[in-house]
């Protein structure tokens, strides 16, 4: 990031960062109980976990964690609800034996292909007529993110 870019205050909307923290909030709890997460017998956690894993293939129960920001004993709790679902197997790495890898079976690739899709329908309704004030939060939220976090612009 420039000097001059990290050492200008950032100005940020509030308004439109509270709106986009608030339609966040609601959007996920609407979620939580949308038909299509009924359906398929998951909660937002393990439906987050699952296209994750989906999106890439053969990580550990660490990175997995790393990458939901949880802890590893929550990922491991996701995981054993996915396998017993069959929608992940949890297999040995051929590296390290003591390092589960985990992969999204056919029928786990099949049930995000089909939550995703049904979820974009909920999202565009329930944004629909928003996207204007929602892209000025974005831009205002990543501008200060880029302001708490300038060690993570290299």
């Amino acid at each position: 990031m420039p000097e001059a870019e990290a050492s200008t205050p950032v100005q940020i909307g509030v308004g439109d960062l509270a709106l986009l923290i608030t339609t966040a909030s609601r959007l996920l709890t609407s979620l939580a109980t949308a038909e299509p997460f009924k359906k398929a017998n998951l909660g937002l956690a393990e439906w987050l976990s699952l296209s994750l894993l989906a999106d890439k293939d053969g990580v550990s129960n660490k990175q997995l964690a790393r990458a939901m920001g949880v802890t590893g004993q929550r990922a491991n709790q996701l995981c054993a609800a996915l396998s017993s679902a069959g929608l992940i197997a949890i297999g040995q790495s051929s590296d390290d034996k003591r390092t589960n890898v985990l992969k999204v079976t056919e029928k786990g690739k099949k049930q995000v292909t089909v939550l995703n899709a049904e979820l974009q329908v909920l999202l565009a309704t329930a944004l629909k007529g928003r996207e204007q004030t929602l892209t000025g939060a974005v831009r205002n939220l990543r501008r200060l993110m880029r302001f708490l976090q300038p060690e993570a612009q290299t």
